[in-house]
């Protein structure tokens, strides 16, 4: 899984910038029994330099980590809650499934 879309990147942006999630974190909040989510973004120019043996990436604050919130449950898929997360975030624009 992975999407294309538009990301700040030092002040510019990043048009068709390839995002992938990353490093996925489930823990229980103990205070009110729910959980939350937290994971990461790896961003790159494009897929084709994902794809390279040394991969450059992308640095952008704005699309570094994230976290999901108030969850009744563990997700079954992860990484499919974190990808339609990422793509409601204010810093993603014009997200493309891939």
């Amino acid at each position: 899984m992975a999407i294309t879309a538009d990301i700040p990147v030092f002040g510019l942006t990043a048009t068709g910038a390839y995002l992938r999630v990353s490093d996925i974190l489930i823990k229980k909040n103990d205070a009110d029994g729910t959980f939350y989510m937290t994971y990461g973004v790896y961003c790159y120019i494009s897929e084709d330099e994902r794809n390279k043996d040394n991969p450059q990436k992308l640095q952008s604050r704005e699309v570094d980590r994230f976290k999901v919130s108030d969850l009744a449950t563990p997700p079954s898929d992860p990484y499919a809650v974190a990808y339609a997360d990422l793509k409601t975030q204010p810093s993603v624009s014009n997200a493309v499934d891939v």
